[in-house]
């Protein structure tokens, strides 16, 4: 399914996401498929045009030195996540920035918790001039998450293709 040339595509009605093979299989890889294994997540950059309901998460960042990490919770507090987005926005004109952020939770079907939920309206009250793309990765399931109208949206997809 996951053809070089082929984004992986997540849609509804009003939004479309196409993520990058790249970012995909990245996800995929950091799934906690073991009791042992922490959570794994990082910043999602990417492109949307104005007033366009079609996003292309073309990178992610995964975790670094500096951020801490358990079963059921991390911390994001490496500078390299944000300087990959700087980065990201300057070598290409503008054109990519911050869409989000990714992590994964010890689900077969991930479910948001408390602690996600209040994280994302915090991110989106830091960004109020875009919408945010929220993923969570699960073992066998990933759903993405946007605000649209005051509506948590899910769009989800099975992890076998």
């Amino acid at each position: 399914m996951l053809a070089a040339e082929d984004n992986v595509i997540f849609k509804n009605a009003l939004i479309t996401i196409n993520v990058s093979p790249v970012v995909y299989k990245c996800w995929l890889q950091h799934r906690q498929m073991n009791y042992s294994d922490t959570e794994q997540f990082g910043v999602l950059i990417g492109s949307r045009l104005p007033d366009d309901g079609t996003f292309w998460i073309e990178k992610c960042t995964t975790p670094k030195a500096k951020d801490k990490s358990k079963r059921a919770s991390f911390l994001m507090q490496d500078p390299f996540h944000q300087k990959m987005i700087d980065k990201e926005f300057k070598n290409s004109s503008g054109e990519m920035g911050y869409l989000g952020t990714w992590h994964t939770h010890p689900q077969s079907h991930p479910i948001p918790s408390g602690i996600d939920i209040k994280d994302w309206l915090s991110c989106m009250v830091s960004n109020s001039d875009r919408l945010l793309l929220f993923v969570i990765v699960g073992q066998k399931q990933t759903n993405v998450y946007i605000n649209l109208n005051n509506n948590l949206e899910k769009l989800t997809r099975d992890n076998n293709g």
